[in-house]
């Protein structure tokens, strides 16, 4: 009796576990999940939403779905700061700035590798999105990686690095 009471146990702490993990068994619904299928464009409930889901919401329209003007308007803030010096701030001097982006190279992709978050804090959470940009389908294109600084449900501040992928390269490691 002893046995089959600690079995039990035992495996209804595992279960508690797999669930606060977010990997319980298929048939529980997790927050992740709910997210996923959530539309990257609503933000109707912008204030309930985590720094994550804002970014994972803008990664779907922004790289994912090549939607970079639509992501812009849903995502970020009017008084967005921009530390590439090659670009605007203010988010619709960026969408102004984006859309010739758009026009100019219709068949550009962003083939995003990994995304790196950090801890949530008062004055929002890093987002880090390295990814393999190419402008059309024979360029080499360039590593990127955008930095974005997350708050109160929208992008507010974001930084990049860029640097182009080589002919030749002194290892054999990729850039990706």
């Amino acid at each position: 009796m002893r046995l089959r009471f600690a079995a039990v146990l035992a495996a209804g702490l595992v279960l508690a576990a797999c669930d606060r993990a977010g990997t319980g068994p298929p048939d529980m619904e997790t927050d992740a999940q709910d997210n996923a299928a959530a539309d990257p464009m609503d933000t109707s409930n912008r204030a309930s939403l985590s720094d994550r889901e804002v970014s994972e919401r803008f990664i779907e329209v922004f790289y994912n779905q090549n939607r970079l003007t639509d992501g812009f308007e849903a995502w970020v803030h009017p008084d967005y700061i921009q530390h590439d010096p090659n670009s605007p701030t203010g988010r619709d001097p960026t969408i102004a700035v984006l859309a010739d982006h758009m026009q100019a190279n219709p068949e550009m992709t962003h083939d995003v590798k990994r995304v790196i978050y950090g801890d949530e804090g008062p004055d929002g959470t890093l987002v880090a999105v390295h990814y393999h940009f190419k402008r059309a389908p024979d360029d080499r294109g360039s590593a990127v990686v955008d930095i974005y600084r997350v708050n109160d449900g929208y992008l507010v501040e974001h930084w990049d690095v860029i640097q182009p992928v080589p002919v030749e390269a002194l290892n054999d490691n990729t850039m990706f």
